[in-house]
């Protein structure tokens, strides 16, 4: 009986393309104990659905973003209700605070003619959700989160909970919340954040 040597190796590949490496080299090339060359390498490999999962790659051009988004759309099982459409879809996060535990739930988020909602594919989870006619304001802030200082979306829902979300275009996002929406969500968000738990 022979090892299958052919299947590790299919294994090894999906296992990289799926989670992903990333390397970190220092090299000194040195003659007769004298160094001529450093060589500095940091480099990531994984596939692209992998690396949007992760927000890298954001630099990528902006019309192959969008296509593989809507493709990505198709092929993650996100759950959409019947005669729901996706106008908008970004990686990003929300602020989960329950307890002891505060950090940031990463995800994709979707925005669709009915509702707005973070979802994860791996495992899939629903981490954030609300009809679009609860949202009552909108504004952007900048927070300090672990010693860093970043913009965040403030939204405000009906009930006076506001949850707290991150995305690399903030603005553009905001916008495409008030255009889905149908109304300008400009009152001031002047209370303290009572985050939303999904």
């Amino acid at each position: 009986m022979k090892p299958a040597r052919e299947n590790d190796l299919v294994d090894l590949l999906d296992r990289l393309l799926n989670k992903g490496l990333i390397l970190n080299a220092d090299l000194i090339i040195s003659v007769a104990g004298v160094p001529l060359i450093g060589v500095n390498l940091k480099a990531a490999l994984a596939s692209i659905e992998t690396m949007l999962d992760y927000g890298m790659m954001e630099a990528w051009d902006q019309n192959t973003r969008e296509w593989y988004s809507k493709e990505y759309a198709k092929k993650a099982n996100v759950p959409l209700m019947e005669g729901e459409d996706v106008f908008h879809r970004a990686f990003g996060s929300i602020w989960y605070s329950h307890g002891i535990i505060n950090r940031w739930r990463p995800g994709f988020w979707h925005l669709t003619n009915r509702r707005l909602f973070l979802w994860r594919k791996d495992p899939a989870e629903m981490l954030f959700e609300t009809p679009l006619d609860r949202i009552e304001a909108i504004m952007i802030r900048t927070d300090t989160c672990f010693k860093k200082e970043r913009e965040v979306l403030a939204l405000q829902l009906e009930r006076g909970e506001v949850a707290r979300i991150h995305v690399s275009d903030i603005l553009g996002f905001k916008g495409a919340i008030e255009k889905s929406a149908a109304k300008r969500l400009e009152k001031r968000i002047e209370k303290e954040y009572a985050v939303v738990v999904a």
